[in-house]
Order: C-alpha cells, then sequence, then structure tokens
C-alpha cells in the first residue's frame, strides 16, 4: 500500500519531499498561528467537535473498519470522548492561561503591575500509538490548536486514515492548513523528524521508544505517556460486586490494550475467593456476551496475543491458575483470569498490554502498596474501600501519577491530568495540562513611568 500524507489541506502520496514541505510549512506557519486569538482557536476546536459529532456513527464504522482489532463498540466511545476533548479544550482557549501577578508584593516593586501569559514553543511532533487511532491524535491536536502552533502528527502506521481524516476535519473548520500535518513514515524517517530542530516539541505515545527519543534530544521539549502495569488493591471492607463487574471491564477494555487497563489485582486475604468467583463471573459473562458490555474483540495481532498467551502459561509455572479463559485462535485471546498470582510472576511485574487479569491475596494495606509500589512506573491505580484513612493512606503511599478510589486504575475523563511516573513517562496530557507542556509562560512587568 503506498502512504499517504496530509500537507497543506491536500492528501497525497508519500514522495522525498513530503517530509521537507510539512515541516518547512509548520515553521513558517508559526508566526500566523501564534497570532490567532483565543476566540479564533475555540471556534476552530468548536467546528471540529460537530463535525465529529454529526458523523460520530459513520467515523466509529470507520475506525473498525480500519483498524481490524477494535471493536464498534470501543470506537464509539472513542469518538465521543474525541468530541469531549474537542469540547472542553474550545472552553478553556476561552479562558486561556493569563494570570495576574502581584509583583508589589516586594515594597521595591510598588506602583508595578504584572501578568504572566503562556506562549507557543513552536512547531510540535505528535508521535501516536495504534490502539487510540482517533483520541491519541485528539489528545495532541486539540492542545496544540489552544495554544497556537503548528502540528505535525506521525500516526501509528497501522491506522493512518483516522489521523488525515481528524486534521483534514481541522483545515475545513478554518485552522490554516499549513499549520497541520499528517505523515505516514518509516522508523528512519521518524528520527530525522524527531532530530529535525525545527521540530522543538514531541509528543510520544507508545512504549520503550520513548525513552530512546528522549536520549536522541535531550534539549527538546519531549513528552512521554507510556506504558504502566495498572494495579487495583480491594480492601476487605469493599463492596465486592461494584469492585469485581468495574475490574473486568477495566481489564478487558479494548482487549486489554491500554496502557491503564487492570492487570494486577491485590485483595485482602478474607474476602479474596469471594472476590475471585464474582470476578470470574463477570468475565465469563464478558465472554458469553451476556453482560450487555462490550464485546472483547482481537489484539493487534497474532504475535502480540502469543506474547500475553507465553505470560499466562510462565503465570502457571510458577504456580497460577487460569480460573477462566486462556485459549487463543489466531490474534484471539480470550479474556483470561489468573487466580493465585504471586510476585516472582513475569505478569506480576510486566505490562501484558493483552486480555489478562492477575490476582493475588495479601495480607493487609502494607502488603498491598509494598507490591504494587514494586513495579517502577505506573500510571494509574485504584482502591476500593469504605475506610477514608486507608484510602488516603494509598493515594500518598502509592507511586503512580493517579489514584482512583473505589475505581479501577482505567477510569479517566479526558480533561484530568493524565500521565505516569518512573519507566511510565513524563509530563501529562488532559487539556490544560498539555497546554502547558506545548508552551512557555512568559512574564509581562508593567511600571508606571512617574514614580
Amino acid at each position: 500500500m503506498v502512504k499517504a500524507t496530509f500537507i497543506a489541506g491536500e492528501e497525497k502520496p508519500f514522495d522525498g519531499q513530503s517530509v521537507e514541505s510539512a515541516v518547512a510549512l509548520a515553521a513558517g506557519s508559526t508566526a500566523t498561528t501564534r497570532k490567532t486569538s483565543s476566540a479564533d482557536r475555540a471556534a476552530v476546536l468548536d467546528r471540529v467537535s460537530t463535525s465529529l459529532a454529526q458523523r460520530a456513527d459513520l467515523i466509529a464504522q470507520s475506525l473498525e473498519d480500519e483498524s481490524g482489532y477494535l471493536t464498534l463498540f470501543d470506537m464509539q466511545l472513542e469518538v465521543q470522548r474525541a468530541i469531549e476533548v474537542f469540547t472542553l479544550t474550545a472552553a478553556f482557549a476561552r479562558t486561556g492561561m493569563s494570570e495576574a501577578l502581584n509583583v508589589d508584593a516586594i515594597d521595591r516593586a510598588r506602583g508595578a503591575f504584572g501578568y504572566v501569559k503562556r506562549e507557543p514553543i513552536g512547531p510540535i511532533l505528535g508521535i501516536t500509538a495504534y490502539n487510540g487511532p482517533l483520541l491519541i491524535p485528539a489528545h495532541k491536536i486539540a492542545p496544540a490548536i489552544a495554544a497556537g502552533a503548528p502540528i505535525v502528527i506521525k500516526p501509528a502506521p497501522r491506522v493512518p486514515r483516522s489521523a488525515i481524516s481528524l486534521a483534514r476535519l481541522f483545515v475545513e473548520a478554518g485552522w490554516p492548513k499549513e499549520a497541520i500535518a499528517v505523515l505516514d513514515v518509516d522508523n528512519e524517517t521518524t528520527a530525522a523528524l524527531i532530530r529535525d530542530q525545527r521540530l522543538p516539541v514531541i509528543s510520544f505515545t507508545g512504549g520503550e521508544f520513548g525513552w530512546k527519543i528522549k536520549d536522541m534530544v535531550p534539549r527538546k521539549r519531549v513528552h512521554l505517556e507510556l506504558g504502566g502495569v495498572g494495579a487495583v488493591f480491594v480492601a476487605a471492607d469493599a463492596n465486592i460486586t461494584l469492585a469485581a463487574r468495574e475490574c473486568a471491564a477495566g481489564g478487558f477494555v479494548r482487549s486489554g490494550q491500554s496502557c491503564i487497563s487492570v492487570q494486577r489485582i491485590y485483595v485482602e486475604q478474607q474476602r479474596y475467593e469471594e472476590f475471585v468467583r464474582a470476578l470470574k463471573e463477570s468475565v465469563i459473562a464478558m465472554q458469553e456476551g451476556a453482560s450487555g458490555g462490550a464485546p472483547i474483540g482481537p489484539m493487534v495481532d497474532e504475535s502480540a496475543a502469543i506474547r500475553v498467551q507465553n505470560l499466562v502459561e510462565d503465570a502457571v509455572q510458577r504456580g497460577g491458575s487460569v480460573a477462566c479463559g486462556g485459549r487463543r485462535t489466531g490474534s484471539y485471546l480470550e479474556p483470561t483470569l489468573v487466580a493465585g498470582a504471586s510476585a516472582d510472576m513475569s505478569l506480576m511485574r510486566m505490562e501484558a498490554f493483552g486480555p489478562v487479569v492477575a490476582v493475588a491475596t495479601v495480607s493487609s494495606i502494607d502488603e498491598a502498596i509494598s507490591e504494587i509500589n514494586a513495579v517502577s512506573g505506573a500510571i494509574h491505580h485504584g482502591i476500593y474501600t469504605a475506610n477514608i484513612d486507608a484510602a488516603f493512606r494509598f493515594c500518598e503511599e502509592v507511586n503512580a501519577g493517579g489514584v482512583i478510589v473505589n475505581g479501577p486504575s482505567t477510569w479517566r475523563v479526558d480533561h484530568m491530568p493524565y500521565g505516569g511516573v518512573g519507566t511510565s513517562g513524563f509530563g501529562r496530557e488532559g487539556v490544560r495540562f498539555a497546554v502547558e507542556e506545548f508552551t512557555e509562560p512568559k512574564v509581562i512587568i508593567v511600571r508606571r513611568s512617574v514614580r
């Protein structure tokens, strides 16, 4: 298949001039985009939101068709969340990020007035992942528009069409056509884009390659949204029915191909057997389509499914048991529940990124926190408890970008700060927080000429 690009408002086959043209136009349009008003930026975002809403069903179907591994249910939610991202970002663009600074708190600054405004650093390179063909580009394009910055998207090679379609909507909505481009390019060309000094900001969603980017360009502004091994602690006083139902949904959304999916569950000993039974019932209901929820689709390819199956087999060899699921047909792996999990299993220490959830028993919240923190990076963790003191302690002591009380690690709304700690990356997405990543503060001081 001939790779396509979207440059200056037109879709074209990739050729030797595509990259230079896209980057040069982005760099050249910076002066134009930074002069756009908050009203202009918000209006563009609102128009794109409206366009998506009008075509939501058609777009969701096209996303499913393009990927071949993401379900229609998942893509319907994807479109809805993208609409929310643009709506929320438009609202934020209108309020802006300027703030007053009362410099006259210092006596020698009497008569002076200060304010802080945020200005775009420059054109952005956004590199996206295959598990969110519309939403991940949305989380990079929307804050770029709000910041007044041009953006070049390098989409996941499996799903480039959605990024191209989204860029076209922005041009139709009035954003300068030179200031948004999509380049479906190979790894070598991507590396050249990363090194290009005309793209001073890089926003990357994906895996370990993110750290290589940071090493390649240490002087650039690099934002990394990487993977995690999402954990949930179920305390003895928790609502077991709720926890089991939500952990099942959170473990198998997008067939587990989510960086905040529930993978590890630690349950206090006195409720362990009850929880495993309830979780197994929920997972089996999902397998049989009896839950009324999302159907479980295949993984991205067969090699990914084999990798996850190997993690399950390793867990069994180390004393775990498959409570349900575990069978694989091609790239489809049944939603799998591993009971009797232990710390020596790879499944409890590395990201599976697939449809498997492992449950271990713990004697106390102390042991749960210790086990959860044994993995060096995390985006979200969750806790189910009726004890507010235990909840606050858990929030304070676990290492993660976010903690969900009485919810799974997958719980998210798109304007909350979203990102990881440790090996899970750094920087935050989520409307205002992403705009901060793409801008620098400038302080303006005004002094009276007559003193």
